[in-house]
């Protein structure tokens, strides 16, 4: 007998991937099959094909911030791809969509729509994008991280939390407690220039930097500027280990004290599914979800967090100085984190899956 067969839309970025791949397994589990919907040329493309899926690529271009020949172009490219993803979406008897946020799933949900094929959302931040609070009309359900804050979605909101890979959740390894304290600095995938440049300064005056061990993404095109920056201060007593990419993110985070980060909705419900404090550094740019995505946990105590306009060397050492000094304060402040993770969040997205397919 044939498998029901749900497709994915989306992609772009990891956090419009790896939280759908955590729900993917949970509907394998219970019988489906699953095919994705991205860009041709998106980076979605090998961590799709990794995981074993049939991906289908169609064109797709950002309408938010461009100029009016560019939305004018990207419309139309919507509307060829998305009658295509109407004839994918037929021919492959889907029972269910589920959109991942951001503009490279507007085609495959859009094609869902025109096929009159359910449609669920997933929304983990604590902001909706753009491209989430416009495919909602056509949406049964938009499950969420948090409903708090969460408006301008135009269908039924459900709060689910944030699907989390289980290796985050299953991992034994802890951090090490003797007499180095772990600092695990994330600037996301590309890295980010800033805080390479900042944190090699703010490092040089911390009076525990003796017992420091610093892991420090720095991003793929800079690993020399990175480690140039840290030659050129007086660190020769603190362990940098400077990495392009951390690959098993669930193992480097279980083994940090404290975690210097942007504030993405995946990289935040992965810290609080390991339980690890966090110094979050989010991007406030307009648009940004970011600040809104760490606020609850600063509020809460997990973390601290610091504003780009409140950001340079000077502070941030002061702001390091605080928290590794005090690593009874950082376990707390895992502690804190670790209450907020949603282990069961697949499988409430999967749920809300199958209710849809069976409301067809």
């Amino acid at each position: 007998m044939a498998l029901d067969h749900m497709v994915l839309a989306g992609g772009g970025s990891g956090g419009h991937v790896f939280p759908a791949l955590a729900v993917v397994v949970e509907m394998q589990k219970r019988g489906w099959n699953v095919s994705w919907l991205g860009r041709e040329m998106g980076m979605e493309r090998s961590i799709v094909e990794d995981a074993g899926l049939t991906f289908m690529g169609l064109e797709a271009k950002a309408v938010v911030g461009r100029n009016l020949v560019q939305r004018a172009r990207a419309l139309t490219s919507l509307a060829g791809s998305a009658a295509k993803a109407r004839v994918l979406i037929r021919r492959l008897d889907t029972r269910v969509v589920l959109g991942t946020g951001g503009y490279v799933s507007a085609p495959g949900v859009m094609g869902a729509a025109l096929a009159r094929c359910p449609i669920v959302l997933l929304e983990p931040n604590a902001v909706p994008g753009a491209a989430n609070r416009w495919l909602s009309r056509w949406a049964r359900t938009a499950a969420v991280a948090d409903r708090e804050g969460v408006a301008d979605l135009r269908c039924e909101i459900v709060e689910t939390g944030v699907p989390v890979r289980s290796e985050f959740f299953d991992i034994e390894v802890q951090p090490e407690r003797g007499d180095k304290t772990t600092l695990l600095v994330l600037g996301g995938s590309q890295g980010a220039r800033r805080l390479n440049e900042l944190l090699p300064v703010a490092l040089e005056s911390q009076s525990t930097k003796s017992r420091l061990k610093v892991v420090h993404q720095v991003g793929e095109t800079l690993v020399a500027e990175a480690r140039a920056a840290y030659e050129a201060r007086r660190l020769d007593d603190v362990d940098v280990e400077i990495v392009p990419f951390i690959q098993d993110m669930h193992r480097a985070l279980a083994n940090a004290d404290l975690v210097i980060s942007r504030a993405g909705a995946i990289t935040l419900a992965e810290i609080c599914a390991i339980g690890r404090a966090a110094l979050l550094l989010p991007l406030d740019l307009a648009g940004s979800h970011q600040v809104a995505n760490a606020r609850r946990l600063v509020d809460l105590g997990g973390a601290e967090m610091m504003l780009s306009k409140e950001l340079d060397a000077d502070s941030l050492s002061d702001t390091l100085e605080t928290l590794l000094s005090n690593r009874q304060g950082l376990v707390r402040m895992g502690e804190t984190n670790h209450r907020l993770a949603k282990p069961e969040a697949a499988s409430r997205v999967a749920d809300l899956l199958e209710q849809a397919a069976g409301a067809r």
